[in-house]
């Protein structure tokens, strides 16, 4: 492992590797349902996938989406996904790609990026991570499945 991370978009070749990332998130999938998300959300220019990579090798991404605000004027981007491979953790590599996201958002005249996290025991070391690069906890989230 060496300490040269290189941050770019994903393409498709990414994708087998993606889905690795996506499960160990917690979310097992497929590398044919990865393909058919990536296809859709390539297709859109408020979205945008990060890799942060290792030689060839993928090691982390985060999902991202362009948003509006309804309650206050400007714009935002929010981690829809964010991950990290196991074997990478606690090398400097989500800093990297958070410092990535943060730049685009600059870049794009967003206020604010946002995220939501879930409230598993799994994810209390993703909370401190966030917490220690500034992120503040201002909302709880509700889903109601269909």
């Amino acid at each position: 492992m060496s300490n040269q991370f290189i941050v770019r978009d994903a393409i498709t070749e990414d994708v087998s590797q993606l889905s690795t990332l996506i499960t160990q998130l917690g979310y097992p999938c497929t590398g044919e349902e990865v393909q058919i998300r990536f296809d859709s959300v390539s297709q859109n220019s408020d979205y945008r996938t990060l890799v942060i990579i290792d030689g060839n090798a993928v090691i982390g991404m985060a999902g991202l989406v362009k948003g509006f605000w309804y309650e206050k004027n400007g714009t935002y981007v929010r981690i829809l996904a964010f991950v990290v491979n196991e074997e990478y953790r606690g090398q400097g590599v989500g800093k990297q790609l958070i410092k990535s996201v943060e730049d685009w958002a600059v870049e794009l005249g967003c206020n604010a990026v946002i995220l939501s996290s879930g409230n598993r025991d799994e994810r209390i070391g993703a909370h401190h991570f966030y917490k220690g690069l500034g992120y503040e906890i201002k909302s709880s989230g509700f889903i109601k499945q269909l």
